[in-house]
């Protein structure tokens, strides 16, 4: 029919890259928040061998080594002392069950950041385990949105508050916690220049997270285990042992983990599994086979105006 307009193709538009992501997904640039759920904050999805590797031996397995590590230390130090030698819960003079639990927190925290940070940059780097799909920590922790407010309007802690939160929240702190290949201390292929830099960063992190988890744990062993042998010898007793193996215990359980979570989202890890993921995916086009387009498939394409018979009708 004369003046009759060609049909315009459908365009489909393309999904917002600013979309609020849903509460089971994290996209580029925006963090997954923190819930009851997930109170780490952890990026998803995450595969069940990567919950089963965080789960298994680095937080059981690692607890149980190290339990057992601080008893047989525990026996070799509390077993072996003399008749006379006590071993009470403050006095510094001799055995003290304070200060051998504050100096197990620093010696066990620093070998279990190097060890726990190495070994599984080793099994990321063999491919038994793939880095998180995101970094982790997230350094946009505590970030508040938004424009600067009027600072006639404000007070000095006011702006001060704003200043902090603005800009970069919490995510000084946590990027210092952030790993990467700097963390990687058991490549074979590094040289004892590269090594000894490597593992003075590994040592250096470990020490702060260290003092963290003494700040926490510490207190708390201490509140439990005074009121019961405050004041007390408890030389030629298992009582020393076992507040060591449970301590140890305790320690690897809760930092064993986030040492190995952190490696999993450092974010030469995270570069390098996307990295692999994109050359994979784009390997396994090149390789299949090309796709047959049944008749209902097939898109209907309107026919261009110069080509139509109508047109000059």
């Amino acid at each position: 029919m004369p003046g009759r307009r060609p049909r315009r193709p459908t365009v489909v538009r393309e999904p917002s890259a600013l979309r609020r992501p849903v509460e089971h997904e994290c996209i580029e640039g925006v963090s997954r928040p923190i819930s009851f759920r997930n109170p780490l904050g952890l990026p998803a999805p995450l595969t069940w061998k990567q919950k089963l590797y965080v789960m298994g031996p680095q937080m059981i397995g690692a607890a149980c080594i190290d339990g057992a590590a601080n008893f047989g230390v525990a026996c070799a130090m509390y077993r072996t002392i003399k008749p006379t030698d006590t071993i009470t819960m403050w006095d510094i003079r001799h055995n003290t069950i304070a200060g051998d639990c504050a100096v197990t927190v620093f010696i066990q925290g620093i070998l279990t950041f190097v060890i726990s940070s190495g070994m599984v940059h080793v099994d990321m780097r063999t491919g038994k385990i793939a880095a998180f799909p995101y970094p982790w920590p997230d350094t946009q922790f505590a970030v508040v949105a938004g424009p600067d407010p009027d600072p006639s309007t404000q007070s000095w802690r006011q702006r001060l508050w704003w200043t902090f939160h603005q800009r970069h929240g919490l995510g000084r702190g946590l990027h210092f916690f952030s790993g990467s290949h700097v963390n990687d201390v058991f490549d074979l292929r590094l040289g004892w220049k590269e090594r000894a830099v490597r593992l003075f960063w590994s040592v250096w992190k470990g020490s702060v997270l260290s003092a963290l988890y003494f700040l926490v744990l510490w207190p708390i062993t201490i509140a439990i285990i005074a009121p019961i042998w405050g004041g007390k010898n408890m030389a030629h007793t298992w009582v020393p042992e076992a507040i060591k193996l449970v301590f140890g215990f305790v320690l690897g359980f809760l930092q064993t983990p986030v040492c190995a979570m952190i490696a999993l989202g450092s974010e030469d890890s995270v570069r390098d599994h996307r990295r692999e993921v994109h050359d994979r995916n784009v390997r396994e086009m090149e390789e299949a086979p090309p796709a047959m387009n049944t008749e209902m498939e097939r898109v209907a394409r309107p026919k261009s105006v110069h080509l139509r018979h109508d047109a000059y009708y």
